[in-house]
């Protein structure tokens, strides 16, 4: 089963986190000490391959972006129910987020409403370009471990950069970095096999979208999102302004604000943290 940082009072409402690629549950702390501060229930997975998590077998390699999925779900029956509020939260980033979509909507009994940041798509680029992209990926992962400490003063010389990792967030996302399993990298998959719009229309549980305005990086950005606004009514949605692929990162107290009121809207009076 996924490693987990857990968070929180036992028996709050609960919200299930799911990183990015090549990221893990630890470099989530900010949003584990938000949220657990504000008296939810923070579990933090480390996807397969990621952090303290199970490495990949080649068998699973084979159907990775269903493995992924299969992960989720095999936590989330485990979790105990909570005595107040509804089922789990999912909330994820880029691979958290298109993972989190599709177990929303292979599995909706486990879940209660999804918070997608930024989803990866899978459908938008062939096999041979995914590959490119996740060769290019691992070279880059390889390259920062050849010398840590350049690679920490680095991120620490970025950090405060819209979309860069804060002072604070660098040393768990270099660790991060250290732990991951390339061979998911070498596959090219960053996202579920299930095609990106098909995914979105057919989600049925409250959904907050956020993705950004910067053309280029941002991976839904507006147009597409006021066009699965428009087809499905259980989507809404907001464009950060400055932000790309890392809404969260550019601008932490509007996405802390959008999040946090989507949230409270989903938990009963009784069981708001």
């Amino acid at each position: 089963m996924l490693t987990s940082i857990q968070a929180g009072p036992a028996d709050a409402p609960q919200l299930v986190l799911l990183h990015g690629i090549t990221s893990s549950a630890a470099a989530n702390w900010p949003s584990i000490a938000h949220w657990s501060q504000r008296g939810w229930r923070v579990i933090a997975l480390d996807a397969r391959g990621h952090g303290l998590s199970p490495r990949w077998q080649p068998q699973q390699l084979l159907r990775a972006g269903q493995q992924l999925v299969d992960d989720v779900v095999e936590v989330l029956e485990y979790l105990p129910t909570p005595t107040a509020g509804p089922k789990p939260i999912l909330i994820g980033h880029s691979m958290g987020a298109a993972t989190a979509a599709v177990v929303a909507s292979q599995r909706p009994d486990l879940v209660s409403a999804l918070v997608l940041e930024d989803p990866a798509r899978y459908g938008t680029r062939s096999p041979s370009e995914l590959l490119r992209r996740g060769q290019a990926r691992a070279n880059h992962v390889r390259r920062t471990l050849v010398d840590l400490p350049a690679s920490l003063a680095a991120l620490l010389e970025n950090a405060g950069t819209p979309g860069q990792p804060s002072a604070q967030e660098a040393l768990p996302a270099l660790w991060a970095s250290q732990q991951m399993d390339q061979s998911l990298l070498e596959t090219g998959v960053v996202a579920p096999e299930v095609e990106f719009t098909q995914l979105m229309q057919s989600i049925t549980l409250p959904t907050l979208l956020l993705t950004g305005d910067r053309r280029g990086e941002a991976r839904v950005g507006a147009q597409l999102l006021a066009q699965l606004m428009e087809q499905n009514p259980h989507i809404c949605g907001q464009v950060m302004p400055g932000a790309g692929h890392q809404v969260r990162r550019a601008n932490p107290q509007a996405y802390y604000d959008v999040v946090d009121a989507f949230l409270q809207a989903q938990v009963p009076a009784s069981a708001t943290p």
